[in-house]
This record gives structure tokens, C-alpha cells and sequence, in this order.
């Protein structure tokens, strides 16, 4: 039964340090709606939501001796309202491992507060490893605001559990660090943060680095690279991506990504013979980039280098080659990721769109845009615009009519 006390003293005490109810529900970190039921008599507040109400309006014990007593639990338990607020949630992690969770403010009292990692160990490794896994499979599916604050708590794990190991273990687990900060970088660039993605490819360095890996330094050039291509600047993909080439000792998996790099950045700055030259150097390291095992790069190389030979075909104006690759590509690999299905076959329903085959460009893209909005990508999303626009030239034309409401609902989600 509500309390026929504590709501009209909860308004008084209000009212007289001239706080709105919209005021107390931030400093309490409650809702507005369930303030006003505690406030009317018609909810009886919690111990916690009294206990906090006291302390905010500095009423020294006498709100919360109005509170009516805490019921034992029977049942199922009453779903707070609050449950669902719009308070911020805020997550304070510090370099000890010790942190805070907080609603609304980060100077607000903590709702969780936990304490600094004592000691890192095998077992701690195995699970983030694990929980990696995971987390890559989440990103190959769903949008990257999703897994980016999954990654970013895990890189903090595995950097605060190295300090306080000592050995193979600290290296093992700073190795961790900088393939899920890399990692981290790859969601950045697809929620459309390319600062925040050169600032994780740089922690990825920072770990690797520490342990001796030059691989991720490497690495780190394919992937600024990778930035500069979405940018369109061919000159600033190719020098990058022809510093790795150059270094006979980088791993061939990285040197394979770098040629690829390369050809796509001579694609869109029109130099036909050094792209098809690119790709040429990449075929001649698919062997070696295949055979020895690297966690950096895409999980998938099967019909990638295809796939990357389409659209350089695509960017140097040759659209019936880049069709042609395409079709073959992804119809000899229907076990893509959604990302990667996403990615490709959007670019494929562009070239077709390109070619003015309205029909078979929509036949193609509609299956995906429910794809595309789940997973999400800034990226992607680029190609489904350059594709929207191109057949935006057939506005009259009958296939567009179908694909418009589910298109125009793809490409507003961000």
C-alpha cells in the first residue's frame, strides 16, 4: 500500500528548495512519471529511492523514516519503473582496474562501484579470448554500436590484467590488448568515427609494440589506408600501402592486404595499370597469406581478392568486367558474413544499376536493405547512396516503386 506520508513530505521538502519534480528525477536518477506516482500517493517509494530522496534534499533521516518497510520478496518481483529511464548510463574505468558505474552524472553517487584486478591469470586470458570470439561473430552480424562498447571493456580488461602479471602471461595478454583494440578501430570506422579509428589502431600499436610485435605497426599502415580510400584519396591509400609492400619482412597476410589496398587506391585515382598490376602482386601472395595463420585482417579470404578485383573494375569505368566478377564471386560463396553480404552485394546492385539494368539492380538489393540496417555500417551505407543516387537518373521506372519505402528506411538510420 502506498505510503500516505512520505509523498506529500517529498513535495513539501521539493518545493521548498525550489527544485522542479523534472530537477529531482536527474539528481535521483528515477523517472519524472514515477516521482509524481510516489509524490500523488499512488506508489510507495523503495528503501533505495528514499534512502537517495533523504540525501538529496538534506532532510537528515526524516524522509526515510516516512518510508513505509521494505516487503519481503513474494513472487515474481514488480518491474521498477525506472528500469527503463533515460538517465545516462556512464561507465568510469580507471587504470587499476577499479571503475564505477553511474546514472545520469559521473559525479552522481555510483549505482555499482568495483574494485581494482588484483591479479591476472591464464584463466582470465582464456575468457576474454573467448569472449572475443563472441564479440567478432556480433560484429560480422549487428551494428557496430552494439559491439563497440563490448571491445572497449574488454581492451580495458586485458590491459589492466597485464600490469598485474609478470612473464609470458603479460605478453599474452598485452598481445590480446592490441588485437581487440585494433579491432575496436574496425567498429569505430564503421559507426563513422575515423578519429576515433586512428586512435585504436594507435593503442593497437601502443600494446603490440610493447611485447615486441611489429606486426600491428604494420598492420596499422593497411589500415590507415583503408580510412584514406573511404576518404578518396588515391595518392595518400598508395603510399601506404607501398611502404608495407616494400618490407619484405611484414607478415604475407598484411603485405596480401596491403596489394589489395594498393589496387583499389590506383582504381579510384584512374591508374588502370598500376591497379591491375596491384592485384597481380596480391594473387602472388594469396598462397602464402592463406597458408600462414594471423588473426589481423578479415576472418574470410575465400573469393576477397575477387570480390576487391570487381570493384577496382567498378571505380576504373568498367562495368561489364565488374559485373561479371561480381556474379561469380558471390555466387561461389553464399556463406558470407551479413556484413560481408551486405558490403559486396550492395556493390554489385550499384554496378548494375550503373550498367541502367533497373530490374536486376533491384532484384538484387531488395533482400539486403533489412540487412543492411542491421548491421549498420557507415560504410555500407556510402555504397547504398552512391546507389540510391544512380538510380535516382530512372525515376520513372516501374522497378524502383517496390524498393523505395524499404531503400529510403535503409539509408535514414543515421
Amino acid at each position: 500500500m502506498a505510503s500516505a506520508e512520505f509523498g506529500p513530505e517529498l513535495r513539501r521538502r521539493r518545493v521548498e528548495q525550489g527544485l522542479t519534480l523534472g530537477k529531482l528525477a536527474e539528481r535521483v536518477h528515477y523517472s519524472t512519471s514515477h516521482l509524481s506516482r510516489i509524490e500523488n500517493g499512488h506508489k510507495s517509494p523503495s528503501a533505495a529511492l528514499a534512502r537517495i530522496c533523504d540525501t538529496v534534499l538534506s532532510a537528515g533521516g526524516d524522509l526515510l523514516m516516512l518510508a513505509p518497510p521494505e516487503a519481503q520478496p513474494d513472487g515474481d518481483p514488480e518491474i521498477d519503473d525506472n528500469l527503463y529511464s533515460d538517465a545516462e548510463w556512464i561507465v568510469r574505468l580507471h587504470v587499476d582496474g577499479s571503475g564505477a558505474f553511474h546514472l545520469g552524472e559521473s559525479h552522481a553517487p555510483p549505482v555499482t562501484a568495483f574494485p581494482p584486478v588484483v591479479t591476472g591469470s591464464a584463466a582470465v586470458l582464456s575468457g576474454l579470448r573467448a569472449l572475443f570470439e563472441q564479440t567478432k561473430q556480433l560484429g560480422r552480424t549487428s551494428s557496430p554500436s552494439i559491439v563497440m562498447p563490448m571491445v572497449v571493456t574488454q581492451t580495458h580488461a586485458a590491459v589492466t590484467s597485464a600490469r598485474q602479471s609478470t612473464g609470458e602471461l603479460r605478453q599474452r595478454l598485452l598481445l590480446h590488448a592490441a588485437r581487440t583494440a585494433e579491432f575496436a578501430g574496425w567498429m569505430a570506422q564503421e559507426c563513422g568515427d575515423e578519429r576515433g579509428a586512428l586512435w585504436w589502431t594507435d593503442q593497437a600499436v601502443l600494446h603490440a609494440s610493447a611485447v615486441s610485435d611489429e606486426h600491428m605497426t604494420s598492420y596499422a599502415l593497411v589500415r590507415r589506408a583503408v580510412l584514406s580510400l573511404y576518404r578518396g584519396d588515391s595518392s595518400a591509400t598508395t603510399g601506404l600501402t607501398e611502404q608495407v609492400l616494400a618490407d619484405h619482412a611484414v607478415h604475407p597476410r598484411i603485405r596480401w592486404l596491403a596489394a589489395l589496398g594498393a589496387a583499389q587506391g590506383y582504381a579510384i585515382g584512374l591508374d588502370d595499370t598500376s591497379s591491375m598490376r596491384a592485384l597481380d602482386k596480391a594473387a602472388s601472395l594469396y598462397d602464402a597469406a592463406h597458408r600462414t595463420g594471423n588473426e589481423l585482417g578479415p576472418a574470410a579470404l575465400h573469393e576477397r581478392p575477387v570480390l576487391i578485383e570487381a570493384w577496382c573494375h567498378y571505380d576504373l569505368g568498367n562495368l561489364g568486367e565488374a559485373a561479371v566478377l561480381f556474379d561469380r564471386a558471390l555466387s561461389r560463396n553464399p556463406e558470407q558474413s551479413d556484413r560481408d553480404r551486405a558490403r559486396f552485394g550492395t556493390r554489385r546492385a550499384l554496378v548494375y544499376a550503373a550498367l541502367g539494368e533497373l530490374e536486376r539492380a533491384c532484384e538484387l538489393i531488395e533482400p539486403l536493405l533489412d540487412i543492411i540496417t542491421a548491421v549498420d555500417s557507415t560504410t555500407i551505407r556510402a555504397d547504398l547512396r552512391e546507389f540510391a543516387r544512380t538510380i535516382g537518373r530512372y525515376r520513372g521506372h516501374s522497378a524502383l516503386h517496390d524498393i523505395r519505402p524499404a531503400l529510403m528506411s535503409a539509408l535514414s538510420r543515421r
